[in-house]
């Protein structure tokens, strides 16, 4: 049976070994989601962020520039690779304000109320469970303090290209991390785990993003790059080969006329108040 800590160790050591290569194998895919939800979290000048799941720094960053050098943005993320990588890159940009460190984002260990603002970008399906996740959150936070926080409302051509997959990994019991993605699939059920944590002033904002692909390959390279690397990783060497080709396949449905594979990805942002 896999526990809460068995799932996180599983999901922070595919992420620490994706840290070299997340984001960084082509087209950008979650640079601009990220971007995008920093800009809907509004942070304030001065403010106090918590980043939980930071990972490489996508919405992070654009909330250090916000908060400016008189606030603070936190970063935690629990893969060490990770958060070695985002430090550094704080550390080159001068960004005094930003510290990032080994974190839980189920559990930060944050003092109670210090923050003005917690984001979380593509985090909530990765929690064991998502209501104390977002407990925490809430904690975390100032009276009337905000929340702001992102899930896929849709992933197109990629999810039936991991669904083509699916068959050439072995059904091992406990293999692999399972996160409830279908479970935040709509508005619905994020406004009911947020209400559940205390917030309120629940809105919601659906975004289109394009990603292009030169080919085939480079979309196969790219799964390997974040989180889908938990799902190649668990191919049998004799199956990779099928796999592939069962992916390639489906991959070809998105080829336009230019010849580059576009893939178009949903993505929902999320913001609340507390209390």
């Amino acid at each position: 049976m896999t526990t809460p800590q068995d799932m996180k160790a599983a999901i922070a050591g595919i992420f620490d070994r994706s840290a070299a290569s997340y984001e960084r194998t082509g087209p950008e895919f979650f640079a601009p989601m990220g971007r995008e939800l920093a800009r809907r979290a509004a942070p304030r000048k001065g403010e106090r962020v918590l980043d939980v799941g930071c990972g490489r720094g996508h919405c992070l960053f654009p909330l250090a520039e916000a908060v400016g050098p008189e606030g603070e943005v936190l970063g935690l993320d629990l893969a060490p690779g990770m958060v070695e990588a985002t430090a550094a890159e704080a550390r080159a940009r001068g960004l005094d304000q930003v510290t990032v460190r080994i974190g839980d984002a189920a559990d930060p260990g944050v003092e109670p109320g210090s923050f003005d603002l917690v984001t979380a970008g593509f985090v909530i399906f990765f929690l064991p469970d998502p209501a104390a996740g977002v407990a925490a959150w809430a904690r975390a936070l100032r009276a009337g303090g905000r929340l702001a926080i992102s899930t896929f409302a849709a992933q197109g051509v990629h999810e039936r290209v991991m669904k083509a997959i699916g068959p050439f990994v072995p059904k091992e019991e406990g293999g692999g991390p399972k996160r409830p993605v279908e479970m935040f699939r709509s508005a619905e059920a994020v406004t009911a785990v947020l209400g559940e944590g205390g917030f309120t002033d629940v809105e919601h904002r659906n975004v289109t993003f394009e990603t292009r692909f030169t080919g085939p390959d480079q979309w196969w390279e790219w799964i390997g790059s974040h989180g889908g690397r938990g799902t190649l990783e668990r191919l049998p060497e004799d199956r990779v080969e099928d796999a592939r080709a069962a992916a390639y396949e489906v991959m070809e449905t998105a080829r336009t006329p230019d010849g580059a594979l576009v893939l178009h990805t949903e993505a929902r942002f999320t913001t609340a108040r507390l209390g």
